[in-house]
């Protein structure tokens, strides 16, 4: 199942593809799994594995209640700066985040951008939105709004 694989396992698949029928089933099976998720339930699912209330998630997040609430049920699609902090909130790992920003349409964090490598640097310390705005200031760089 492509959803449970990592990365670097569906790069590795790609590229011991040897005709394009296994590559129209891999993008086939991309496409389903894609449509069987939103950002907002994907949220959710991270919430309960963490065990963090929305609350408190919203708190750490620097969200505001009302807010936060329309992005969980689904009526709001947050921008990609506070997909990052929600990320940063539930200490989520590099992976997952990507995946959320995807599920977002947020655009995925790319190391060759600044702003971008500071954030990937956050995740993978497992830094807060503070610290993270800090160290972001610190280079130069726009805080998360």
């Amino acid at each position: 199942m492509i959803t449970k694989k990592t990365t670097n396992e569906l790069l590795d698949l790609l590229s011991s593809m040897k005709s394009k029928a296994s590559l129209q089933d891999f993008s086939n099976e991309l496409k389903e799994s894609e449509k069987k998720i939103s950002f907002s339930a994907y949220l959710l699912e991270k919430m309960q594995e963490k065990e963090i209330s929305p609350a408190r998630l919203w708190e750490l997040a620097q969200i505001q209640r009302n807010y936060g609430y329309q992005i969980l049920n689904g009526t709001k699609l947050p921008g990609r700066d506070k997909v990052i902090a929600l990320c940063l909130s539930l200490s989520l790992t590099l992976e997952e985040a990507q995946r959320a920003l995807i599920l977002a349409d947020a655009g995925a964090l790319y190391a060759r951008r600044t702003r971008d490598s500071i954030l990937i640097f956050s995740l993978q310390k497992g830094l807060s939105v503070s610290d993270t705005n800090i160290l972001l200031f610190d280079n130069s760089s726009e805080p998360l709004s």
